[in-house]
């Protein structure tokens, strides 16, 4: 899962870019880096880190002035954690200057790049966004036609931003896995993974890009907008809505925050008739499901971590022991509101496991009497290969145990899973069908074919 965000037709791209990657943060915690375009060279400043250790005012205002901007927060997925695998990517070739960032996992990616390597191609990168650039530079025809066609050999999950001179492109892969939308601030129009990031730069979300369209952008207009290639079905990641994107975005026309506040109702649904003093969320991705079941069963709503808010996101660190020192300083339970309570504890999923267990010995430290563990999506039986870290079942607890085992490993009173109806209902505003989402993580239901080798 990464964040990106295109800027187009303004003074201070940078630093708009900048902004809106510090508010795509939650997205990628590894490296950040913006590719900036105007009346001088395109140039690419990308670092490891967080997004506000690497773009200061001098780099932003002196190192990388232009008026067309494109930026990327990265967390790995299907390669390395390097500084060479940073976004965006910047090559030269026949077409000129070209910078491209992604977000997703391209499951095509190794059939590709055999083929790529046997036409002379040499790869500098690890990730599977390289392809797309040999893929353009080896094309022929307008700069339109060039992405089209390269993105049409393209399968699985990309959304891209695309910058070429001061002309900005944003393209949604068919089955509209990852998220894209358009806005505008002034006469600029901007393109990011999430509603927040334009809105918090003083923009205005327009609407979501379209499965399978491609949008090029101009000295401030949309020159062109057309469907490459039609969606057969679309299957727009429904883990967008239980973790990854920001309560304040908008994700099929209705706030994640409220989507996850109806998924709490449907959990309360579920558990109708458990006795609890309170419910308490972990924070954040827990709140607002917890404020929903709070709401609809009548249990008090507490608060009872305390969390580190300098401390980032353990489910998207690389490593087991780098998630377990994060969630350590992260949360820290207030005594008085959990002491000799029976409590239900929301959180969003349970994906390896060990974080969870750690949590609740936290608040078994802490005094607590009972624990009903509730969480606001189905198990996680399946991986996944669309840009979330799921590589292999091996990870997935809920692959090889049944909840009941679940349940007597962490040590808990009861366990429940959102059932994946009410999930689908919760966030398509009560519609039961599921076929705007793709749900494969919990189905094993994979909606593209997907490479031997991913």
């Amino acid at each position: 899962m990464c964040g990106i965000i295109g800027v187009e037709n303004n003074e201070n791209a940078a630093v708009l870019a900048s902004a809106g990657l510090l508010t795509l943060q939650h997205r990628g915690e590894e490296s950040a880096g913006i590719t900036i375009s105007g009346k001088e060279k395109m140039r690419t400043f990308k670092a490891m880190g967080l997004v506000s250790r690497i773009f200061n005012e001098e780099i932003l205002l002196n190192k990388l002035p232009g008026t067309a901007a494109i930026g990327h927060v990265r967390y790995t997925t299907s390669s390395k954690s390097s500084l060479i695998n940073a976004q965006p990517f910047q090559i030269s070739c026949i077409h000129g200057n070209i910078s491209v960032a992604h977000n997703g996992n391209i499951t095509n990616f190794f059939e590709i790049k055999e083929m790529l390597l046997k036409k002379g191609a040499i790869f500098n990168h690890t990730s599977d966004t390289e392809i797309l650039l040999h893929l353009i530079a080896m094309s022929k025809g307008s700069l339109t036609d060039i992405v089209a066609n390269s993105v049409r050999k393209l399968e699985g999950a990309f959304s891209l931003v695309i910058l070429k001179d001061r002309v900005l492109i944003g393209v949604r892969d068919n089955n509209g896995f990852r998220p894209l939308v358009l806005g505008k601030i002034g006469n600029s129009y901007v393109m990011s993974s999430e509603s927040a990031a334009i809105e918090v730069i003083g923009g205005k979300y327009i609407r979501d890009i379209s499965p399978g369209e491609i949008i090029v952008i101009e000295n401030g207009q949309i020159k062109e907008s057309f469907i490459y290639k039609k969606p057969k079905k679309q299957n727009t990641c429904i883990f967008e809505q239980v973790y990854f994107s920001r309560p304040d975005s908008i994700v099929f026309e209705q706030t994640v925050k409220e989507a996850r506040v109806k998924m709490g109702e449907y959990l309360a649904q579920q558990m109708k008739g458990v006795k609890a003093d309170i419910v308490m969320p972990v924070p954040d991705t827990g709140y607002f499901a917890a404020l929903g079941f709070s709401r609809a069963s009548g249990i008090l709503f507490e608060n009872g971590f305390m969390r580190n808010h300098y401390v980032g996101r353990s489910f998207i660190k690389p490593s087991q022991n780098l998630r377990n020192l994060t969630a350590m300083l992260k949360l820290r339970p207030i005594g008085e509101v959990v002491s000799g309570k029976e409590i239900v504890l929301i959180d969003d999923s349970i994906v390896r496991g060990t974080t969870s267990k750690r949590l609740i010995n936290i608040l078994k430290d802490a005094g607590a009497k009972k624990i009903h563990f509730a969480l606001s999506c189905p198990t996680i039986t399946d991986s996944c290969y669309y840009g979330i870290d799921t590589p292999s079942k091996e990870h997935l607890i809920a692959a090889n145990n049944s909840v009941e085992k679940i349940r007597k490993y962490l040590d808990i009173d009861s366990l429940t899973f959102l059932n994946l109806e009410n999930l689908v209902k919760a966030c398509s505003f009560g519609n039961k069908k599921n076929d705007v989402f793709c749900t494969a993580c919990f189905t094993g239901k994979y909606p593209t074919k997907i490479s031997m080798n991913v």
